[in-house]
């Protein structure tokens, strides 16, 4: 922990663990950020104080939103977060799978435009 109570150990693993998710090296994730790799490296695994910046860069580049959460509402975020990860969605199969209970949804967008819709001759 910091001088403020934050487990820095905690983002670190958490970008390391997103960064393996996108099966991303820490360089490609240097190249993406603009923060060099030894500095990525000392993030993940040392837990480094990290600048506000470096969060959001990282964080971009990793496609993740960071949010303040107001403490008291932490572990609701906590159960969505887990849920959402517990939900696969395989675009070849269109299969949805909640925690081992999988159930078929219908593959297809969510509005269609009509060939005839778009012409407007009269």
């Amino acid at each position: 922990m910091n001088k403020l109570g934050i487990e820095v150990e905690h983002i670190g693993s958490a970008i390391k663990e997103a960064r393996e998710a996108k099966k991303i090296s820490q360089r490609a994730l240097a190249r993406k950020s603009g923060i060099p790799q030894s500095h990525i490296s000392k993030i993940e695994t040392k837990g480094v104080d990290l600048k506000l910046t470096s969060l959001l860069a990282l964080a971009r580049a990793l496609d993740l939103e960071p949010v303040l959460v107001p403490r008291k509402l932490t572990p609701a975020v906590k159960s969505l977060i887990r849920t959402s990860k517990s939900v696969t969605v395989t675009p070849q199969s269109a299969e949805l799978s909640l925690t081992g209970h999988p159930a078929t949804v219908a593959a297809r967008p969510a509005y269609t435009l009509d060939e005839e819709e778009g012409d407007d001759d009269g």
